[in-house]
């Protein structure tokens, strides 16, 4: 029986095998779409700066839909902006759950009323996420820059729960609600809800930096690791290593159609106005340069960091976004390993990282 037993644990796990499968073959397995950059609320750390083109028209989204299919694309995210926004939300998921497509839907919550609960939980999606940015009335309404926000996202999350929906909330922890983040895991455990707390705080899309202001420092993401007793992560650290799966099964798509390589690399790849799907997919020359060079190789910083082992990972898109360059270095991932370095050596010196000795992009903007 023993044997048996390690005999199953060796077995590799089928929907990992296939993730990898549809990597090395590059399938577009999972995309992002960000149906509209339009918003009820104002949240102060949103990277979406609305273009002012025109958004993809019903018929053209439920034509990309079929697109989709037809590339091989098995999980859809539906974004924003707000999604509820769309007057014709619910024609376009609803035509997406009749394709086939494995539907996570992001959302604020704050628009959800029993009768929009009740179409939601029609659509069986595999997941809601819900933006919890604060446990107390004054913290959420500071963050998202609406009125009464946090009693209508809880009001949400039991209204979905009820009908069965999967719900998780996602919190990004800031300066303004780390002394509430207990509280706020309180509040998810109160209704059975996970509570996902991360700390990447992203550019604007236009480059701006002042969200950047409320980033947690070392020390403060330190802290929270250690309180969670959060595994170390490590990525990949061979010559070959990739940093991060962007081009390789996954992209997204802006409400105006416009795909790009992921919501961090806004580099355009094509235009669903005036391109099918497969070949801006399969044609797109960054989508083919990420494919070949997006390795460890091409991060000289890296190779010589002596915190190599304690990195989770950098971010192309953050890279690009700091200064141009999607292989290079960026922040966040230097000042995270740091705080995993001080989680397990707490007390002693940070080492620096090769990357900010030299980069200018170290310190928090000061914005006002």
């Amino acid at each position: 029986m023993p044997d048996q037993l390690s005999a199953v644990r060796l077995q590799p796990d089928p929907y990992d095998a296939l993730l990898a499968r549809l990597r090395r073959e590059y399938v577009p397995f999972s995309v992002t779409w960000e149906l509209t950059h339009r918003c009820n609320l104002r949240c102060i750390m949103c990277y979406n700066v609305p273009t002012g083109r025109p958004e993809l028209s019903t018929a053209g989204c439920l034509d990309v839909l079929e697109q989709l299919a037809a590339a091989g694309t098995l999980r859809l995210t539906f974004t924003g902006g707000e999604i509820l926004m769309r007057r014709d939300f619910f024609a376009i998921a609803g035509r997406a759950r009749a394709l086939g497509f494995a539907l996570d839907l992001k959302t604020n919550g704050v628009l959800i009323t029993p009768t929009l609960a009740d179409r939601i939980a029609s659509l069986d999606p595999v997941g809601v996420d819900l933006s919890l940015l604060g446990a107390t009335p004054e913290t959420s309404d500071a963050i998202m820059g609406g009125r009464d926000t946090l009693p209508a996202i809880l009001r949400a999350a039991r209204l979905l729960i009820e009908r069965g929906v999967r719900v998780r909330f996602n919190t990004l922890l800031l300066d303004l609600n780390l002394a509430e983040r207990q509280q706020l895991l309180d509040l998810a455990a109160e209704l059975g809800v996970y509570c996902q707390q991360t700390f990447k705080i992203s550019p604007g899309d236009d480059g701006n930096r002042c969200a950047e202001s409320h980033q947690l420092d070392v020390a403060e993401m330190a802290a929270v690791l250690t309180v969670d007793c959060m595994p170390l992560q490590t990525s990949d650290h061979s010559p070959d290593g990739r940093t991060c799966q962007v081009g390789l099964a996954s992209c997204l798509i802006s409400p105006e159609g416009i795909v790009y390589p992921c919501v961090e690399l806004r580099i355009a790849v094509g235009d669903l106005r005036q391109q099918r799907f497969a070949e801006i997919w399969a044609d797109a020359l960054i989508l083919r340069q990420l494919r070949e060079r997006h390795i460890r190789a091409n991060l000289p910083d890296c190779r010589v960091c002596s915190l190599a082992i304690y990195c989770e990972g950098r971010c192309a898109g953050l890279a690009w976004k700091e200064h141009g360059d999607p292989y290079a270095g960026h922040t966040l991932a230097c000042r995270h390993a740091q705080a995993r370095y001080l989680e397990r050596h707490p007390g002693q010196a940070i080492p620096e990282t090769p990357y900010l000795r030299r980069s200018t992009f170290a310190s928090r903007p000061v914005c006002r």
